[in-house]
């Protein structure tokens, strides 16, 4: 989209921005647009990262937005797989919300298998409606209504999708912020999924080429 001046992403966990929309970030971000990214969820240690500080952990994410073009990286550290609703959380994505102002939102679409991707998409959404009331004066001022409001794809691929982005142009900026989350890919070799499923969308919806698919949650009336 050219003319968004704007744009938030909201992400479950470190990598979620990458893997369900880092193409458009990045397209985004080459049109010249702000974009802010919040990840709710701290990063989880397996077996695999005995040897990875915290730092590194962080790192990786400053990373990766860097190579997408991120102006802003909020990391609301939430803990994994005890994430709670609360007021203070809702706060924090709403004054968020308001600072950034944004034309386009990204969040997970409502039908995600993972438990915290679906809440997360809940918490977008309520946030969304606090952000636009004029209610939550500790948070900001009221922001008006984004332009849209797009559902992405991580765990579990959309069964309908009313929004598609050509990323051919962005795809390899896609896949190196992938690999900046090396940790993660002694997990799984999630670059080269992030490239197949760009692939498959593009094959789907054009018959060739790289996309990102969305759900769309919300489209701002016109007067």
């Amino acid at each position: 989209m050219t003319g968004v001046r704007d744009v938030l992403v909201l992400a479950p966990h470190p990598d979620d921005e990458v893997i369900g929309c880092g193409g458009s970030i990045a397209a985004h971000a080459a049109n010249g647009a702000r974009v802010t990214v919040v990840v709710v969820v701290e990063r989880e240690r397996s077996g695999f990262d005995d040897d990875v500080t915290d730092e590194e952990f962080a790192q990786e994410t400053a990373d990766a937005c860097a190579v997408l073009g991120v102006s802003r990286c909020v990391r609301l550290d939430e803990p994994s797989r005890d994430l709670r609703s609360s007021r203070r959380l809702h706060l924090d994505v709403v004054r968020a919300l308001r600072e950034t102002r944004p034309q386009v939102v990204y969040l997970p679409h409502d039908n995600d298998d993972d438990v915290e991707h679906r809440a997360v998409h809940r918490l977008g959404v309520e946030a969304l409606w606090m952000a636009q009331s004029s209610f939550f004066g500790e948070a900001g001022e009221p922001m008006s209504a984004p332009e849209l409001v797009l559902g992405y794809e991580v765990w579990s691929p959309l069964a309908r999708f009313q929004h598609v982005r050509d990323i051919g142009e962005h795809l390899e900026a896609k896949v190196a912020a992938m690999g900046c989350y090396r940790s993660q890919l002694a997990h799984a070799r999630w670059d080269e999924g992030v490239r197949g499923l760009a692939s498959y969308r593009g094959v789907l919806t054009s018959g060739g080429g790289h996309a990102e698919v969305f759900q769309v949650l919300q489209v701002a009336a016109r007067g």
